[in-house]
């Protein structure tokens, strides 16, 4: 069978009930699949990974002060390297890269084009050669600026091997891997993180200043067609767990200990899911693995890490990796051990590349809205860097490397059009998700798998920095600060500040009812 994949829309309707999605941050494909199939690809499929051959240059200054251009070549982390005939230390470093990359629009222009204007209409071939000069840009004049110290511009080119990455490695190499997913636009986390929720971000194209997206989203599009529809048979929701600090004023020191108290930086962000009737759609981790216990999923569940705190598991830069690999273990683990495990499609992926290289150039894209301009003079005519995506479910065989048969590849909205076909939701939400393949091709088998691999999570020793204030961070401060209408106190911590302004916000009633969502599993789905 091709590995470019053509749709099955009814095996997709009439063997998926659930579709449950974790988005992670800021890795591009190479950083953490690159190697995965080094020793050769299963069925003769093609497989686009890193081979030797790759290489960035580095803009040098030699020992007499005379300009060379140096030819640095893509590693693995960890790998032994000699100078001089002699080994040299090249530990394996889980917290690479460190510091974070350069991430926005302009950043990603130089990373593909060595360039940071690049022209709108009728960009030329990225020529992907610009990360390593852009790497030691950021760390002169961005990154360190913020306070992180900086260190070898080399290290972009190091990337993950499988037994570093034994669970998205382990679940790519046991299911399947979309080698072609793409980001949906060249640049940051809440654009992205508002294509994969309404396939438009409103015309933002940077993390800054316009940070909260109006648009319609498919939790919007789900409602509707309960409310307007009558369809008992849909439900939806959104968990993740607090972002509270370790003992502050005096409260429990674990990441979803607080009673009910989730976090969503998708409602933040999402004007259109600010409503107080949604507070019964969201709920913690906990939540989200007892419905696997009972069978109770949600119709579409959208999980999202944790950003900050004692459990931070987002594999943010320069985040160690490990906790992350351990969250993907236990949502895998919940539905692998779900009576609802062969009715459940589940999807790994990431918001954004972060600034971490990739080898494959991005193609044009359709435009969300025609005529749509956003920041810097962007058309959405270009797709993002490639991110990793794995998708998991019994009617999947192991090994495979899943391609769209169209010219247009997998990126965020594919998920908006793989819920939209699966649960047989009228209409779109822009052009981009009207024209996205979606992901029933995956489901090529006729009969379930019974032998769906034991997935072991790695363990780490590395302590989780709760002071340490990243962008993102900041970025959920100025949108907290922005749905309270107050500003934090200078002697506050901030993500406390955060997870506080979140509840006042948004748990300001506690519901003892059931709410009116029901899914296809159970008559009736309760309060998370």
């Amino acid at each position: 069978m091709s590995q470019y994949l053509k749709p099955q829309t009814k095996k997709l309707q009439d063997k998926i009930d659930h579709i449950v999605v974790v988005m992670l941050e800021n890795r591009s494909f190479d950083n953490l699949l690159g190697w995965l199939y080094e020793d050769g690809v299963p069925n003769g499929q093609e497989f686009e990974g890193l081979n030797w051959n790759i290489w960035n240059p580095l803009d040098n200054i030699d020992a007499d002060g005379i300009p060379f251009q140096e030819k640095v070549r893509i590693e693995k982390n960890g790998m032994t390297k000699k100078k001089y005939g002699r080994i040299i230390p090249n530990p394996v470093n889980f917290c690479l890269p460190d510091p974070d990359p350069g991430e926005g629009f302009k950043d990603t222009n130089d990373q593909l084009f060595s360039n940071y204007e690049v022209a709108a209409a009728y960009p030329p071939e990225p020529t992907m050669m610009g990360f390593v000069n852009n790497y030691q840009k950021a760390m002169l004049y961005g990154a360190y600026s913020f306070g992180d110290d900086p260190t070898n511009p080399r290290a972009i080119m190091k990337c993950f091997t499988p037994e570093q990455t034994p669970v998205l490695s382990g679940l790519a190499q046991g299911f399947a891997v979309c080698d072609h997913y793409h980001a949906s636009i060249p640049s940051q986390t809440l654009p992205n993180r508002s294509f994969v929720h309404a396939a438009t971000s409103d015309g933002h194209v940077n993390n800054r200043p316009d940070i909260t997206t109006n648009a319609r989203t498919v939790f919007n599009q789900i409602q509707d067609a309960i409310d307007k529809d009558g369809r008992s048979d849909l439900s939806w929701m959104i968990c993740g767990d607090n972002v509270m600090p370790s003992g502050r004023k005096g409260k429990a020191d674990a990441a979803g200990a607080f009673p009910g108290h989730h976090f969503s930086l998708t409602r933040l962000c999402m004007a259109q899911l600010h409503d107080q009737k949604f507070d019964n759609n969201f709920g913690t981790i906990a939540d989200f693995k007892d419905r696997c216990k009972t069978g109770n999923l949600a119709s579409y569940t959208f999980i999202e890490p944790t950003y900050g705190g004692p459990g931070q598991n987002d594999q943010h830069p320069p985040a160690d990796i490990r906790p992350g690999e351990q969250f993907m273990a236990d949502l895998y683990n919940a539905i692998r051990n779900s009576p609802k495990v062969n009715e459940t499609l589940f999807v790994i992926t990431y918001d954004e590349h972060g600034g971490c290289f990739d080898h494959v150039p991005p193609p044009k894209a359709t435009v969300p809205v025609p005529g749509q301009v956003g920041q810097d003079g962007f058309t959405f005519n270009r797709f993002g860097v490639r991110v990793p995506c794995v998708v998991t479910n019994p009617y999947i065989p192991a090994g495979m490397v899943a391609r769209p048969s169209g010219y247009v590849p997998y990126d965020h909205t594919s998920i908006i059009k793989t819920i939209q076909t699966c649960f047989s939701l009228e209409g779109h939400l822009t052009e981009r998700d009207k024209a996205a393949p979606d992901l029933s091709g995956l489901l090529t088998l006729d009969d379930p798998r019974t032998d769906l691999p034991a997935i072991q999570a790695p363990s780490w020793d590395t302590e989780i920095d709760e002071d340490h204030e990243s962008d993102l961070h900041r970025l959920m401060l100025k949108l907290t600060e922005a749905v309270t209408g107050k500003k934090k106190p200078a002697d506050e911590n901030l993500l406390t500040f955060v997870q506080e302004g979140y509840n006042a916000t948004f748990r300001q009633k506690k519901s003892s009812g059931k709410s009116k969502t029901k899914s296809k599993s159970s008559p009736t789905l309760h309060k998370a």
